[in-house]
Formats: C-alpha cells, structure tokens, sequence
C-alpha cells in the first residue's frame, strides 16, 4: 500500500480533506476512497443501503434513480408498449363503469440539462365530456396538460420535453 498523507495547510488539515501522493501529487478525498477501498463512494452508500445497514440518502436515491433511467433507455419501444402489454394493462386496470367522460392519458419523454439523462414519466389531463380529434386546440390544452402532470412527477426541476411515447384516450 502507498503512503498517502492527509493535507496539512497552515498546520491545520485542509477544508476539503485532499491527500497528498508519495510523489507529491495532490488528490480529492474522492480518489483516495477509490484508491484505498477500490470502490467510489456511491457505490459505498448504496452497498451500506443494501445490505441494511443504512437508510436510503440522497446519494443512493440518486444512484438508484439513474440506474433505473439507464436500464429504461436500453429497453426497446417494443417491449415497453407492444400489443400484448396494452391487453393486459386493460384488464388489469378496468375503468368502473363508463360515464362518458374521456381523459388523456400520455407517456411522455423528457431530458435532463443538468445531469445529461432521460426520464419517462405518465400524466394525465382533466377529464371532458369530448373525445377531442388529433390537432384541435381543445386537444392541445389537454396534452399540454397530461405533460405539466408527467413532468411534476419527476424529481427536481430543469425537465425538457422530448415527445410523445404512447396517448391513448380513457373512458370514464
């Protein structure tokens, strides 16, 4: 094992806890983590996470959220929204009874400017008594607001709309 010494400035040990290499190069506390325990410190919250030891913190939700984001990306449309998964979301999840009443209901893709990630996100509109045809203004305002409720489900803020997944209409 090297010899890595703690940052001394002043006499007093350094704000953001640096170390020093034997050669004199000097490296963050993330690095001599990495260096020392070959593991970088999220990975560290989440195994302490997993295996109890811990509570979920921001580090590990953080994590968790985008490695939940990368594995959605890699699925293909297909899989997510073929025939068959359309069959069996609508007899799983029966409407109760129709009242005449229609609301959108869309899934929606968005882009993250601060951490460069994507997100899908279903929102919802109000409900109105029209079936409401492709391109009518009436139209517009409900996807408009099916995306402000997709978006305000997803966490913080700087969510950029990407497009359209999939819109179906439901029947109340």
């Amino acid at each position: 094992m090297t010899d890595i010494k703690p940052l001394y400035i002043n006499g007093k040990r350094d704000k953001a806890r640096r170390y020093v290499l034997p050669t004199g190069e000097i490296i963050s506390r993330r690095q001599y983590i990495k260096i020392t325990e070959g593991v970088s410190p999220e990975e560290k919250a989440v195994r302490r996470y997993e295996a109890g030891i811990s509570k979920a913190g921001v580090t590990v939700k953080k994590y968790l959220r985008k490695k939940k984001t990368r594995e959605d990306i890699k699925k293909p449309a297909t899989e997510l929204w073929g025939d068959e998964d359309r069959r069996i979301r609508e007899k799983i999840m029966p409407t109760g009874g129709e009242r005449g009443y229609y609301q959108l209901k869309g899934k929606y893709r968005f882009y993250h400017t601060k951490f460069r990630s994507y997100a899908d996100s279903t929102g919802y509109s109000t409900a109105d008594d029209v079936k409401h045809s492709f391109g009518s203004p009436n139209y517009l305002i409900l996807r408009r607001q099916a995306i402000m409720n997709a978006v305000a489900k997803l966490d913080g803020y700087e969510w950029k709309y990407i497009g359209v997944i999939e819109e179906t209409w439901l029947l109340w």
